[in-house]
């Protein structure tokens, strides 16, 4: 990146009519076959669509991706200098209102600067105090309810009965929340992705619940996620502690929905995959690993904006201007990732926990959830996957990636293989 364009002509983002929509990198069947088509057509920086008529940038490279992620002086999260508002590209019904309102969104997610410096503090504290053994045995618990829901049935829906529950139902015990307000908070939180530009209102509700749980926590002097955050000195108000609860703990559901999701999808639909962990040649950890740079949970970064004019290549990256980092794309850059599979087990130098002041807070805690959730549920049912494992379906989020359901069948209890077969032992926790 300069701060000077370089000799030569510079594309700008709005002489390009012909803009591939963000979503047919996460909802495509091969995600790397789009990246790549962008990457051959473009190079490390490509134009994009985040809705029609709603442009932005996709860093494609990972020298570039890194940069971005570590300059938080030109890169910014704060919306409020994308130039869309001046331009009114967004229409009433648009989703991305959340992404990209007029003002600045308090959140730890969405801080920069001076105020991300204040508020990551008590997050790391919060979140580093999560004893993992404790964690792991509410997962195992959890896990175990969700399943006797469906155990007898001999079928399920894996993302829809389990790995859209299960981060959830974790994080909310970790935060302290009772499971009424657990429940009530999942209906609103699903409530608001699908209503998108009418999505205020609930919100308003969310933050009530929030911010009453963390004025609780400090009455009672606990010492969950909420108690941490609660009589933190560096927050201004509840308001803002109840912002930054809410933030981590969405934030963490949708990555640990679409890792758990992804890594069954793997075991049930690609033989290799599931040769290799059958085998005992793949460990549960590598394979999460290997579904991280294969085709990682968060292949699109929530956008960033230039603060002022520079230069990627022969991109002319102008004030305002929304950038996204790709970090599917950025992972498989051939800069950095062989042709060799082998080379990214063990190996997590990969950006699915992203970089720089934003880098996520808990990649262990994350770890130890997505594990126990994969491994509980495939020493407990022997699954098969219903339909043609090549015509999995992807959710159509710009952001996130993953199925958009797992229809799979398995024997009554009654009809389980004896111990001593699949999985095998390294599957053990």
């Amino acid at each position: 990146m300069t701060a000077r364009p370089p000799s030569g002509p510079l594309v700008r983002l709005g002489d390009v009519s012909d803009r591939t929509l963000l979503v047919e990198t996460t909802a495509a069947a091969d995600a790397s076959e789009v990246y790549e088509r962008l990457r051959l057509r473009w190079g490390t920086v490509a134009p994009v669509d985040l809705e029609p008529g709603v442009p932005a940038w996709l860093v494609l490279g990972h020298h570039e991706a890194v940069g971005v992620l570590r300059d938080d002086r030109t890169f910014i999260k704060d919306p409020a200098i994308w130039h869309g508002h001046a331009e009114n590209l967004l229409g009433p019904q648009s989703a991305l209102h959340l992404v990209l309102p007029r003002a600045p969104k308090p959140t730890l997610a969405d801080a920069d600067g001076a105020k991300h410096a204040r508020m990551r503090p008590p997050v790391d504290d919060a979140l580093g105090q999560v004893d993992e053994a404790r964690a792991g045995a509410i997962t195992r618990r959890l896990c175990g309810m969700l399943i006797d829901r469906f155990e007898d049935r001999g079928r399920a829906d894996l993302v829809a009965e389990y790995a859209a529950v299960v981060p959830f139902l974790v994080l909310s015990e970790l935060d302290g929340l009772e499971p009424g307000q657990a429940q009530r908070l999942q209906e609103i939180t699903r409530a608001i992705f699908e209503s998108g530009a009418a999505a205020r209102e609930r919100t308003v509700e969310l933050l009530e619940i929030v911010t009453g749980h963390i004025a609780h926590s400090r009455a009672l002097g606990t010492r969950d996620i909420a108690g941490i955050l609660a009589v933190h000195d560096n927050f201004e108000s509840d308001l803002e502690r109840a912002q930054t609860l809410t933030a981590i703990t969405l934030a963490a559901n949708e990555s640990l929905l679409a890792w758990i999701a992804q890594t069954l999808a793997l075991v049930l639909s690609d033989p290799r995959f599931s040769h290799r962990v059958s085998g005992g040649r793949l460990h549960i950890d590598d394979a999460l690993d290997e579904v991280l740079w294969r085709s990682t949970t968060n292949p699109n970064l929530m956008p960033r904006f230039a603060t002022r004019e520079v230069t990627m290549g022969d991109k002319l990256i102008e004030r305002g201007a929304a950038v996204i980092v790709g970090v599917h794309a950025a992972n498989h850059d051939p800069q950095v990732q062989t042709a060799d599979p082998w080379d990214t087990v063990g190996n997590r130098a990969h950006l699915s926990f992203g970089a720089g002041p934003h880098r996520c807070p808990a990649p262990r805690l994350g770890r130890v959830i997505a594990r126990i959730a994969v491994a509980e549920l495939l020493q407990r049912l022997q699954v098969t996957f219903v339909g043609d494992p090549d015509k999995v379906e992807w959710a159509t989020s710009p952001w996130m990636r993953f199925p958009a359901r797992l229809p799979v069948t398995f024997p009554s209890p009654l009809q389980q293989p004896v111990p001593g077969g699949w999985p095998p032992e390294e599957f053990a926790l």
